[in-house]
């Protein structure tokens, strides 16, 4: 096909998830109209409004919810002192700075996961580890190694 059905095809599917988005249009609407659009191939944009839903969501409880904004504020003040993470090579001589903030953040909030997020620039390789607060130790890892940069 020629791009400018591609063209058209791609603005006219962005209006949909934002009339879905909306509330302009209801679910199954949306679907049959990306089946016309992209036959068996649309079960991807099928699950876009989702994906969409859950990081605004996740975003406005970032922003809105005390605990995230003393947790962020915790952060700063770690990083800027250096006890908040930096080079695999120098955590050696970050420790105890990263202890009293693991420390801080247990106290910042109560009876909720913590977690710890490393990214490896080098193989691409995320790490997230779910912290026992009663003893301080990582007790479960995640990884994924096919993130993108």
């Amino acid at each position: 096909s020629s791009g400018i059905n591609a063209e058209y095809g791609y603005t006219h599917f962005l209006s949909l998830v934002k009339d879905l988005l909306d509330g302009n249009i209801d679910p199954g609407a949306y679907e049959d109209k990306l089946r016309e659009m992209f036959g068996v191939n649309s079960f991807v944009a099928f699950t876009l409004d989702k994906l969409i839903t859950h990081i605004v969501r996740q975003s406005h409880t970032l922003v809105t919810d005390a605990g995230c904004n003393q947790l962020k504020n915790l952060y700063t003040t770690y990083r800027s002192g250096g006890g908040a993470g930096g080079s695999l090579a120098t955590q050696p001589s970050r420790s105890s700075q990263e202890q009293n903030y693991l420390k801080d953040a247990e106290q910042t909030i109560v009876d909720e996961n913590l977690y710890k997020i490393y990214f490896f620039k080098q193989g691409s390789k995320l790490t997230i580890e779910l912290i026992d607060g009663e003893n301080n130790e990582e007790t479960e890892t995640e990884a994924c190694s096919d993130v993108r940069e």
